[in-house]
């Protein structure tokens, strides 16, 4: 009985749709295959089966491996489709050529196999960016995006973070290169962007002020950039990086949602002109920092200057803040309040609150007889005791470490402001 009950149950996970005579060996071997060792494809002689029936049952086979899938799928049954397929391939090519339908529904199915596939393997760009080129149609290519997408949410260590981004930078412009939808193009943006956000929480050091000096004289005296600001805004905007002229007090050109992969920061899609400086168009930049020695060696590029190679050293950088002693585990809502702090030589009452329209987003502002400075984006990482500021334009920040909590919020950290290309020290008073 206890049999009985087993062939029934292997029976009813085959599919029951009439086919080919012909199929019957190669169908008896899959059925094998599930039934002692829980792949569908673990016998050379299918592909020798296949080669002998007609184009009709080639692509009816494949309808069979689809049904069989839905109904036997496991990491072990993916893990061997996708292997095997991408050697059934080449036959079907070969026998009925991909105008017919058998080989494009082959090449479908593998596309399809591949996202499931992508779910079980260990994270690796160089795959990634093989399938992505493998996929047959457009909608191959953003189900494989989306997937990996939800993969990459997942990554926990930057070396997976930095594959992902490897990946996600190749797709965009893969994608923009053979005029995909542009609504691929920014879902790899998007993995960037993200990926670049949970990387910064690990690969702290990067922010701050850098002077730079471009190698192309006359490039240097037309753009008059001297300064490049490094700063992490809110997960919106991520990574920005302003390309400044201090001497006018000018962001020439603004970079949000930049990437970083490794030490190397680049342009990933949102581009800001100052209106003053609107002969620059189409700009882009890549800049590698040397974490050791500090400096910086990049490349920008816009259509009127052309390119541009540049080079520079960290001046400075709010490092520091994370290194002292901030006090970790706090709430958002445990620093509302008014605070005296000194800024540079400044004196100042730093307010911390929620938005009258919706409580549930805080603002802050920098605020004496003299001066308003008001932030958009508040945001604290608990775990490191660092409160970040940043104002609407991505132009002005403060990073604070949180020093003390015993009586009422002390603070401890630094003022940038991009535009003067300066960061003041900020205590509380």
């Amino acid at each position: 009985m206890k049999k009985l009950f087993l062939i029934l149950a292997l029976v009813a996970s085959f599919p029951t749709f009439a086919r080919h005579a012909s199929l019957d060996p190669a169908i008896k071997m899959v059925e094998s295959c599930l039934a002692e060792q829980g792949v569908l494809l673990c016998n050379d002689n299918i592909t020798e089966v296949l080669k002998t029936v007609n184009l009709d049952a080639r692509g009816e086979f494949v309808y069979y491996l689809k049904d069989l899938v839905v109904k036997n799928e496991t990491e072990k049954v993916v893990v061997n489709l996708y292997e095997k397929l991408q050697v059934l391939v080449p036959v079907y090519e070969k026998l009925d050529g991909c105008t017919e339908w058998s080989c494009r529904d082959l090449k479908m199915f593998l596309s399809d196999v591949s996202i499931r596939y992508v779910k079980i393997s260990p994270i690796s760009s160089a795959l990634y960016v093989e399938l992505y080129k493998a996929q047959a149609v457009q909608a191959g290519r953003y189900g494989l995006l989306m997937t990996l997408s939800e993969k990459a949410d997942k990554a926990t260590t930057l070396a997976e973070m930095d594959e992902m981004i490897k990946f996600a930078e190749f797709a965009k412009d893969y994608s923009r290169g053979i005029k995909d939808e542009y609504y691929l193009y920014q879902a790899g943006v998007a993995i960037v962007r993200n990926m670049t956000v949970a990387a910064l929480k690990l690969r702290p050091g990067h922010e701050g002020i850098y002077k730079v000096t471009f190698d192309n004289a006359e490039v240097a005296k037309n753009l008059r950039i001297d300064n490049v600001i490094v700063m992490e805004s809110n997960d919106r905007d991520a990574l920005v990086v302003n390309f400044v002229a201090s001497d006018s007090r000018i962001i020439k050109v603004s970079f949000k949602q930049a990437g970083l992969l490794g030490n190397t920061f680049f342009s990933n899609e949102d581009v800001y002109n100052n209106d003053n400086n609107q002969e620059i168009q189409s700009p882009f930049f890549k800049m590698e920092l040397d974490r050791e020695t500090k400096t910086v060696k990049g490349i920008f590029s816009s259509a009127r200057y052309g390119k541009s190679t540049f080079s520079g050293k960290l001046d400075k950088s709010n490092i520091s803040v994370y290194g002292q002693a901030n006090v970790e585990g706090l709430e958002l809502a445990q620093l509302i309040g008014k605070f005296k702090v000194k800024v540079g030589s400044y004196e100042m009452n730093l307010v911390i609150g929620k938005r009258t329209d919706d409580r549930s987003i805080y603002e802050a502002s920098l605020v004496n007889n003299n001066a308003l400075i008001t932030f958009s984006k508040v945001s604290l990482d608990s775990a490191k005791g660092i409160l970040s500021l940043v104002d609407s334009n991505n132009e002005r920040k403060l990073t604070l470490g949180v020093v003390d909590i015993s009586n009422s919020p002390l603070f401890k950290g630094q003022f940038l402001n991009a535009p003067q290309a300066k960061i003041l020290d900020v205590e509380s008073k």
